[in-house]
């Protein structure tokens, strides 16, 4: 639509791009409100009796019906691109089997990689497309989508092109991560040879083509080092790609710390986190991704210190993980939920989580996460009365409608509950 006036808003919820250092996170919250959009963007917000009256009446009119609106949500860690799954070893930890001894075995990410060499890109995009459109239907509008069970380049290429095919065909704002995951089995005596191959060949091609945006490595005992992390995240920083990092899942594995040495946007999981840590991302400005329904899938891990980072003053962005091993879901509200039982987070702190403070994790707080005048008009509208309502009802809140760059991509029925 080239120009709507949306009214009778039961509420409107958002964080403002004015707060973003703000460290109370305070949000913005209109009752029967309405918005004015116009050629993408947001034109005018206020209350609906006013803009109603002023709007000019050749201006569409659209019934918000009483629903609340939300920010377009930001999941700024996904792993959306893959080929069949993983769900025997879901048992197999329940057994009691970790992370490390799977993968040790050659399952876990290994045993994505290789169905991800058997598969066509046609393949691989068939597979993947049901995940985006679950993620939409939960109110994401903006996505980050790593690589990364690919392994070598022609893995990776392969994943990359697939998500280049993909956001062909989606409605949601995309920004593309070529992650180094894992050392391929093929390079297993011969590590050195892998690092000099993504530092000399994979990232600068990557750049070279425009397949990603960012790059980031999974630095964790079993995947790489502080000095090969070090080495690829610098290796990107030349080639002028954002860097992010997979740090302190199993231990604290120096990744934190490498994050905030070397500045990159954000530092990812941090289940291990301790106090020093916590001050120097801070102190660096490095957002912290938090992945809790990672932590609730695995049941093996500690939750990160959530009411720790955010009351030290770090930046903390939620985000799914979606991926096919350790957190098959897609649901912003489901990691809200698991956020708010197990990081004890605020509302306001929740919603800061999965919109400025999560696009401020890619670089994108400039266009993504809140509902203001001059702004990509990215949003949804859920049948509930209130944000705390939306963490409150767990495992399957479903906006009714979703909106990006001022057009309604998605519109579902849906009850009023609770």
């Amino acid at each position: 639509m080239a120009s709507v006036l949306i009214h009778n808003i039961g509420k409107l919820v958002t964080p403002l791009l004015r707060d973003a250092n703000d460290l109370s996170r305070p949000l913005f919250e209109l009752d029967r409100a309405a918005v004015w959009i116009h050629e993408g963007q947001f034109k005018q917000i206020g209350k609906s009796v006013d803009l109603l009256r002023t709007v000019p009446v050749e201006i569409d009119r659209y019934d918000a019906n009483g629903k609340l609106m939300l920010p377009g949500f930001v999941d700024c860690h996904t792993h959306p691109v893959f080929v069949g799954n993983r769900a025997r070893e879901f048992f197999l930890r329940n057994g009691g089997a970790s992370y490390q001894e799977i993968q040790a075995a050659g399952g876990g990410i290994h045993a994505t990689a290789a169905r991800v060499a058997a598969a066509p890109v046609s393949q691989i995009v068939q597979e993947s497309l049901p995940r985006f459109e679950s993620s939409l239907a939960g109110g994401v509008t903006t996505i980050e989508c790593k690589t990364g069970y690919g392994l070598t380049w022609s893995g990776e290429e392969k994943l990359l092109l697939s998500l280049r095919e993909l956001r062909k065909m989606i409605p949601q704002r995309m920004v593309t991560t070529l992650l180094i995951h894992a050392v391929p089995e093929s390079n297993r005596d011969r590590r050195g040879d892998f690092i000099e191959q993504v530092v000399n060949e994979m990232i600068p091609e990557t750049r070279e083509r425009g397949l990603a945006q960012r790059v980031d490595v999974f630095c964790e005992d079993g995947a790489f080092t502080v000095e090969e992390s070090r080495a690829i995240l610098r290796a990107a920083q030349e080639c002028g790609l954002g860097t992010t990092i997979h740090a302190n899942q199993f231990g604290h594995s120096g990744g934190a710390t490498l994050a905030a040495e070397l500045r990159t946007m954000s530092a990812d999981h941090l289940e291990y986190l301790d106090d020093q840590e916590i001050s120097a991302l801070r102190d660096a400005g490095v957002v912290a991704v938090v992945l809790p329904a990672c932590v609730y899938y695995m049941n093996a891990i500690p939750y990160p210190p959530m009411r720790k980072m955010v009351d030290a003053g770090l930046r903390v962005a939620i985000a799914t993980d979606m991926n096919p091993g350790t957190s098959v879901t897609e649901s912003i509200p489901f990691c809200m939920t698991t956020a708010a039982i197990y990081g004890k987070l605020s509302p306001a702190e929740l919603l800061w989580g999965v919109t400025l403070d999560a696009a401020r994790a890619m670089g994108l707080a400039h266009l993504a996460g809140s509902i203001e005048a001059g702004r990509a008009a990215d949003f949804s509208l859920w049948s509930l009365p209130s944000l705390e309502s939306l963490p409150y009802i767990f495992g399957s809140s479903l906006a009714s409608e979703v909106w990006i760059g001022g057009n309604i991509v998605l519109e579902q029925p849906s009850l009023q509950r609770y």
